[in-house]
């Protein structure tokens, strides 16, 4: 069995949100929420090119959720102004979140009651993905625009009332070189 892909640390992304706000009822008969990032960082993790720190603003995550399951579908998006200068990008994410009783009690609460949901955890052990993408900014970003980028979630709650944390580790995706052609996937 051959590898075909394999991961690179790139990214981490830090997020304090308000919390969660029902926006209601779709047509589908799903329902639609809204997270507003309040503050955010984005920075490169080491040996990752281009090496950076950042701040993240105007950041809106519209989610859908559908009735049968329970699946969340995130919408985030934002503008990443870099520490360096440089002309600000666009970052956005989708993905899939499974349901999950202790992530929705940190997004659903006022109170702070210590909990939290380590990376890899999340939503009962099934699979749940973001997708990062990048649009714009200087050549120096181009490697950001360029590239595919999966990540990895924990979340919980603050210490302050109606809000809570955000963490996510970003990988960049690369493509393993191999010497299997069509017809030679499965030995």
């Amino acid at each position: 069995m051959h590898s075909f892909n394999y991961l690179l640390p790139a990214l981490f992304w830090n997020v304090s949100q308000p919390t969660y706000e029902d926006l209601g009822n779709l047509s589908t008969g799903g329902s639609l929420g809204l997270g507003q990032v309040t503050t955010a960082t984005l920075r490169s993790e080491p040996g990752f090119q281009p090496s950076f720190t950042a701040t993240f603003l105007h950041g809106e995550d519209y989610l859908t959720i559908d009735p049968s399951d329970g699946i969340s579908r995130p919408g985030l998006s934002g503008i990443v102004i870099p520490d360096d200068g440089s002309v600000p990008f666009q970052m956005q994410a989708s993905g899939i979140q499974y349901p999950d009783a202790t992530l929705a009690s940190i997004v659903a609460t006022n109170k702070t009651k210590g909990l939290a949901i380590p990376y890899g955890a999340v939503y009962s052990g099934k699979k749940k993905m973001w997708v990062p993408t990048f649009r714009g900014g200087s050549e120096k970003y181009a490697n950001l625009q360029n590239s595919i980028f999966v990540a990895s979630e924990t979340v919980s709650d603050s210490p302050n009332a109606n809000e809570f944390y955000v963490g996510m580790k970003i990988s960049k995706v690369f493509a393993t070189n191999t010497s299997v052609v069509i017809g030679d996937e499965f030995p």
